[in-house]
C-alpha cells in the first residue's frame, strides 16, 4: 500500500486533509535546505489544482513519484500518465532545459504544470516551450533571440 491509500483511510477518518502527502514531502524538502534556500522557497496553494478531487488520477501518480527512495525520478513511475502528450517526466525536462537559472523543481510544480495542461493546454503548451530572450543583457545559445539570428547586443540578422 502506498501513501495515497494510507492518505484517504486518514482523510476518510478525519485524521488528515487531502495532500497530507504532498505536505510531508514539502516538509522532507525543507529539511534538507539551507536557511537562505528555505527563504528562497515558494510554494503556491496546490488545493486548487494539484489535490482537487477532479484531478486524482495525477494527485495519484504524484504520490506513486513520492513513495519512490530518494533520489527520485519522473521517468521511473510506472505507467505514467500522459496529459497533451506530456508525461511528467516531458514537462520536467521542458521546465528545465529552456531555462538555465531554474535551479530546481519540486515534483509538486511538475504535476501542478500537467492539471494546468490539462485545464488550459493551449495556454501551458506555450510556457513549456517558453526560452527566455538575452540571458543577463546579450544573446547567445539556448534563448530565442539566438534562435531568431540575433548572434549579439548589436548584431541584427543578414538580409
Amino acid at each position: 500500500m502506498g501513501s495515497y491509500e494510507d492518505e484517504m483511510k486518514l482523510v476518510e477518518a478525519g485524521l488528515a486533509e487531502r495532500g497530507k502527502t504532498a505536505r510531508d514531502y514539502f516538509a522532507e524538502l525543507d529539511a534538507g535546505f539551507s536557511e537562505e534556500e528555505s527563504f528562497l522557497t515558494h510554494r503556491p496553494d496546490y488545493s486548487d489544482t494539484l489535490f482537487a478531487p477532479e484531478n486524482d488520477d495525477i494527485y495519484r501518480e504524484f504520490c506513486r513519484y513520492v513513495d519512490q527512495p530518494a533520489p527520485r525520478f519522473f521517468d521511473k513511475v510506472e505507467n505514467p500518465i500522459s496529459i497533451e502528450g506530456n508525461t511528467a517526466a516531458d514537462v520536467y525536462f521542458a521546465m528545465k532545459a529552456h531555462n538555465d537559472r531554474i535551479v530546481s523543481i519540486d515534483g509538486a510544480a511538475v504535476y501542478a504544470m500537467l492539471v494546468k495542461l490539462r485545464d488550459n493546454p493551449t495556454l501551458y503548451k506555450k510556457v513549456l516551450d517558453f526560452r527566455p530572450t538575452c540571458y543577463q543583457g546579450g544573446c547567445g545559445m539556448k534563448d530565442a533571440a539566438f534562435d531568431a539570428g540575433y548572434y549579439g547586443e548589436r548584431t541584427f540578422p543578414k538580409a
